[in-house]
């Protein structure tokens, strides 16, 4: 992705939704929403509370990787230390590095997300909530007065914004007056939260 700004704005709203950032912004994407809603964030907040939003979002990133990136320098000294070792060995050891990396990402992407939405600045906080808001349900809703916008307005983005919203996946469903799948999907087992989502059930606690 060529703009940084753009991607550090998918890496956020996966922060903020729990969402996977590659089911946000899939490499092949004929819809292609994520420039869309930047834009529509953008305008909504602001350019210069959006930029600050995205800032803190940055730092607060740029302080996880540190951590994840010295977690996984350990493992892989560890892994390195079992040299002469059984294949098994290193297998397992690698999968139980694995599992804490994952582990301490999602620790670290909810405790980030805390902190913006816990943040002393409203604009910041309360724009925080209308981006999880756009991409959930396809409407953005006016944080607080802005140019013309006023508080608590609502309005869809668009028709692919409203098809497209993620409440009608993580629900496992599809919205009303329109549907992709074939007819009789109602009689089959609709695919998993994971499938939709990239994120198990059981992973749970979003903030």
């Amino acid at each position: 992705m060529s703009d940084p700004n753009l991607k550090n704005f998918i890496d956020l709203s996966a922060t903020l939704t729990g969402l996977a950032a590659d089911k946000l912004a899939p490499r092949v994407d004929p819809i292609n929403l994520p420039p869309l809603f930047f834009a529509t964030a953008q305008q909504g907040m602001g350019t210069v509370a959006f930029s600050n939003l995205l800032e803190l979002y940055a730092s607060l990133k740029n302080q996880s990787d540190q951590q994840i990136a010295s977690l996984k320098g350990q493992s892989d000294q560890k892994i390195a230390d079992l040299k002469g070792q059984s294949d098994q060995q290193i297998a397992s050891l690698k999968s139980q590095a694995d599992q804490q990396i994952a582990s301490l990402k999602s620790q670290l992407d909810q405790k980030n997300a805390s902190a913006i939405l816990g943040h002393s600045d409203q604009q910041i906080a309360q724009g925080a909530r209308s981006i999880m808001k756009l991409w959930l349900l396809g409407s953005w809703y006016q944080p607080y007065d802005q140019g013309n916008a006023h508080k608590d307005a609502v309005r869809v983005v668009s028709d692919q914004a409203y098809k497209e919203s993620w409440a009608w996946k993580i629900a496992q469903s599809h919205p009303m007056g329109y549907s992709q799948y074939h007819f009789g999907y109602w009689a089959e087992e609709p695919p998993t939260l994971k499938q939709f989502t990239g994120v198990d059930a059981k992973e749970g606690k979003q903030p």
